[in-house]
C-alpha cells in the first residue's frame, strides 16, 4: 500500500456527512491548492513527512504490547474567537466537545454496539485522552479556554490564529473556533511537522464544536476528524479529498486493516467499492454514521505521539502534564476572573427593558457581581444577568465587576448603549443624500445617528461620487466571503400617521464583474428604534446590476449607471409611530456598489381592484437558497404549494403577510425546475422557478 504522503488536511466538510439527517448543501474543501501551495514553498517537507512514516512503521513494529496500555494525555486549549455573535460558544459546550472526544478514542459511545459485525474485531481503545489545560504557558491558572473579541471571527482562513496566538504547540494542542473559515471549509488541522510557524493546530466552525450549544449531535465528532489529521491519519481512502472517485482505488491510507475505498458520503454499510466491504462507520470517512477507529489507526497515532517531528512527543510527557495542570491528581484552582457582558442590542426605545448578559470568563466560578448602569433604573445590582429600564434618552456608561477568591476584574464599556425617545426622529417624507459634513451622525441632533454593523475586509463608506450632491453611500465586495453581511442603519424617522404605506426609493450605481456572483441588498425595518428587524425586501444583484466592469481596478459611475429602484412596506408593519431603516449588503464576490438618495414617503392605499392574476412577486427566481415573496394584499390569506416538474407535491404551507419567506421550504430541494403554486379564496397563480447550485 502507498502511505498517504499529503501534508495538509484541509477538511472541507460536506454538511450531510456531519449531520444524522443527510443533507443537500456541500462544504467545498481546499486541500488541493494549500497542499501544493505549502510543497512549492517547501520541498523538504517531503522528505520530513517520509521520516516520520518510516519511523511509525519500526515504531509500530517493535513497539511492546505493554505500552500500548498506557493511557496518553494530551493538553488542550481552545481559542474562541468571536465578536459578540453565537460564535462566542459556552463553556459547556467546549467541556461536551472534549468529552465527545474522549468518547470516540476511548470507544465509548453508547453506539458502538452498531458497528459492522466485520469491523467489531478491529474497533480500537486509542487509549488518548484530551484535558483541558488547567495551567498557561506563563505558569497562570486557565480553565483551558481563551476567549479573544475580534472581527477575524469573519475574516476567514487562518486570521482568527492572528488575534489569538498560540500557545506553544509542544505542550498543548491548540484548538481555534470561529464564525467563518471561507470557501465552505468546516475545520482543518495539519499533520505533524507541516504547519506554517504558529499555526499548528485545529481550527473549525463553532457549530462543529460538540453536540450542544450552537453544534449538534451530526457534528459531534468532527473535532474526532481532525484531531485523527493532527495525529498523523489521512482520510481512508487515501491522498484525495474528494470521496467517491473511482480512482481513489489506486491510492490508500497506507494503514493495513482499513479496507480500500473510494470513500463516502453517506452510510450504505454494506458498500464494497474496491473489491472488500468498506469500514463506512470509520472516524476517518466523510460518512455522517462514523463510531470507531481501527487498530491500525491507533497504533499509528500512538507512533506518532513518540517522535520528535511536530513536537507530538513532548505532549504527553509527565514533566508536560503536570507543566499543563493536565496530570492524574492535579487539583485545579479557582481562577481569577475577566470580566465581559454584551445586550441584545446597544439600540432602545426609552420605557423598553434591556437585559445584560454576563460573558465573564477564565474561571469556573464566579462569587459577586457589581453592575453600574448609567442612567438605568435600576442603576446597580448584584445579579448576573441584570434587566434594567432606560426612561431618558442618550449614551451610557456601562460596566461590570466580578470578583472570587482569587480576585477581581472589571470592565467598563464607554457609550455601549444608546436610548432614543420614539417620537424623535425624522419626518416624512425623508430623503438622505449622505452630504452631512459629522457622517454619521446627523447634523444637530447627536442621538439620531447612522450605526453601522461592519465585517469582513470593507464595509459601508461615504464616498465622493453621488447621483446628487456630492456624496454617497458606497461598499466593494469584492474578494469577500460569500454571503459577507455589512449593515447600516438609518437615523430614526417619526410617522405620524400611520394609515398609509410607505414607499422606499434610492438611486444605485452597480459595477459588477462578469462571471462572478452578485451581490445582494437586503432591507429591514425596525419599528423599536433599532432594536429589532424585519426582513421587507431583496434586490438580487441581476436587478441592482448598472454595467460590467474589469475585476483590476476601482469603480467609478457614470452618469447613466445610476437606477432608481422602490418597494412598499405595508402600513400593517408599523405597529408603531417609529421606524428606522436597515440596508445590508450581502457579498457575492460582485464588486464595488452606490447608493445615494435614499427617499422614503407616504404612499396613499389603493382600493382592491378585481384583477384575473393574484398580486404577487417572487424573487430572486433562479434562487439558491433563499426565496421570498412581495404580497400586495397584506390581509389577503396564500396558500404555498411547491411541487417538482412531475406534479409531486414536495410541500405546502398557509401565509398571511406582506412578505412572506418561503425559504425553509425550498432550502433542502435539490438544484433543478419546480413550480410554485400560490392560491388566495378567489385566485391562484402558478409560477416556474428554477432552483440553481450557486
Amino acid at each position: 500500500m502507498k502511505y498517504f504522503l499529503t501534508l495538509l488536511i484541509v477538511l472541507g466538510l460536506f454538511t450531510n456527512l456531519f449531520s444524522q439527517e443527510k443533507e443537500e448543501e456541500t462544504w467545498h474543501c481546499l486541500t488541493d491548492q494549500i497542499y501544493w501551495k505549502l510543497v512549492d514553498e517547501n520541498p523538504n517537507l517531503l522528505y520530513q513527512r517520509q521520516y516520520l512514516n518510516e519511523f511509525v512503521k519500526e515504531y509500530i513494529k517493535n513497539n511492546p504490547k505493554s505500552d500500548r496500555e498506557e493511557v496518553y494525555v494530551i493538553p488542550v486549549v481552545f481559542h474562541v474567537v468571536h465578536n459578540y455573535g453565537e460564535e462566542n460558544i459556552s463553556y459547556e459546550q467546549i467541556l461536551g466537545a472534549v468529552e465527545q472526544m474522549n468518547k470516540d478514542y476511548r470507544k465509548m459511545r453508547s453506539d458502538t454496539a452498531s458497528i459492522h459485525p466485520a469491523f467489531k474485531g478491529i474497533a480500537a481503545d486509542v487509549k488518548i485522552e484530551f484535558r483541558l489545560a488547567r495551567i498557561d504557558p506563563w505558569g497562570n491558572c486557565t480553565i483551558g479556554v481563551v476567549r479573544t473579541a475580534s472581527e477575524a471571527t469573519s475574516a476567514g482562513y487562518e486570521a482568527a490564529k492572528e488575534a489569538s496566538p498560540t500557545w506553544p504547540p509542544d505542550k498543548y494542542l491548540n484548538i481555534w473556533t470561529v464564525k467563518v473559515l471561507g470557501h465552505g471549509a468546516a475545520g482543518w488541522s495539519y499533520y505533524p511537522g507541516t504547519a506554517p510557524d504558529g499555526s499548528d493546530g485545529i481550527i473549525l466552525l463553532h457549530n462543529y464544536v460538540g453536540v450542544s450549544g450552537t453544534s449538534n449531535n451530526g457534528h459531534g465528532s468532527v473535532l474526532t476528524h481532525e484531531a485523527g489529521h493532527y495525529l498523523n491519519l489521512p482520510h481512508t481512502w487515501g491522498n484525495s479529498n474528494e470521496p467517491g472517485l473511482a480512482d481513489n482505488c489506486y491510492d490508500d491510507d497506507g494503514i493495513d486493516d482499513t479496507p480500500n475505498t473510494i470513500g463516502h458520503t453517506s452510510c450504505n454499510l454494506e458498500a464494497v467499492t474496491c473489491g472488500s466491504l468498506d469500514n463506512v462507520q470509520n472516524f476517518m470517512e466523510y460518512s455522517y454514521c462514523y463510531k470507531m477507529f481501527t487498530k491500525g489507526q491507533a497504533d499509528v497515532m500512538r507512533a506518532t505521539l513518540n517522535y520528535w517531528v511536530g513536537d507530538r512527543n513532548n505532549l504527553k510527557t509527565q514533566s508536560n502534564l503536570i507543566a499543563t495542570g493536565t496530570n492524574d491528581g492535579y487539583v485545579p484552582q479557582i481562577c481569577e476572573p475577566i470580566s465581559d457582558f454584551m445586550t441584545q442590542t446597544t439600540m432602545t426605545c426609552t420605557g423598553t427593558t434591556v437585559v445584560y448578559n454576563d460573558l465573564s470568563h477564565n474561571t469556573d466560578f464566579i462569587g459577586t457581581y457589581s453592575w453600574n448602569m448609567e442612567n438605568a433604573s435600576p442603576s446597580f445590582s448584584n445579579e448576573a444577568n441584570p434587566h434594567v429600564v432606560y426612561n431618558e434618552p442618550g449614551v451610557f456608561d456601562v460596566s461590570l465587576t466580578v470578583e472570587n477568591e482569587s480576585g477581581s476584574d472589571t470592565k467598563l464599556r464607554e457609550n455601549y448603549i444608546k436610548v432614543y425617545k420614539p417620537e424623535h426622529g425624522k419626518t416624512l417624507p425623508y430623503t438622505e443624500s449622505f452630504e452631512s459634513s459629522v457622517f454619521p451622525l446627523v447634523e444637530g441632533e447627536y442621538f439620531n445617528d447612522f450605526i453601522f454593523e461592519n465585517a469582513g475586509n470593507s464595509h459601508w463608506e461615504r464616498a465622493n461620487y453621488s447621483f446628487s450632491g456630492n456624496k454617497s453611500l458606497r461598499i466593494s465586495n469584492r474578494n469577500k466571503d460569500s454571503d459577507t453581511r455589512n449593515r447600516v442603519h438609518l437615523p430614526n424617522i417619526y410617522i405620524e400617521d400611520t394609515s398609509e404605506n410607505l414607499r422606499v426609493s434610492f438611486k444605485c450605481a452597480y459595477g459588477r464583474i462578469n462571471g462572478n456572483n452578485p451581490d445582494n441588498l437586503y432591507f429591514y425595518t425596525s419599528t423599536h428604534c433599532g432594536d429589532s428587524k424585519q426582513l421587507v425586501y431583496l434586490f438580487t444583484g441581476s436587478t441592482l446590476t448598472s454595467t460590467y466592469v474589469s475585476s483590476y481596478g476601482g469603480y467609478v459611475p457614470a452618469e447613466e449607471d445610476w437606477k432608481t429602484h422602490s418597494f412598499l412596506i405595508n402600513k400593517n408593519r408599523l405597529k408603531t409611530n417609529n421606524l428606522r431603516l436597515i440596508i445590508e449588503s450581502v457579498a457575492g464576490d460582485g464588486k464595488t456598489m452606490y447608493i445615494d438618495d435614499v427617499k422614503i414617503e407616504q404612499a396613499p392605499v389603493l382600493s382592491p381592484e378585481i384583477s384575473s392574476n393574484l398580486n404577487v412577486q417572487v424573487y430572486p427566481n433562479p434562487f439558491v437558497n433563499e426565496l421570498y415573496i412581495q404580497n400586495s394584499d397584506y390581509n389577503n390569506l396564500l396558500k404555498i404549494e411547491i411541487s417538482d416538474y412531475t406534479g409531486r407535491l414536495i410541500v405546502g404551507k398557509q401565509y398571511s403577510s406582506d412578505f412572506i419567506d418561503i425559504s425553509s421550504l425550498v432550502k433542502d430541494i435539490p438544484a433543478g425546475i419546480y413550480f410554485l403554486k400560490i392560491e388566495s379564496e378567489n385566485e391562484n397563480k402558478v409560477i416556474k422557478l428554477v432552483k440553481s447550485e450557486r
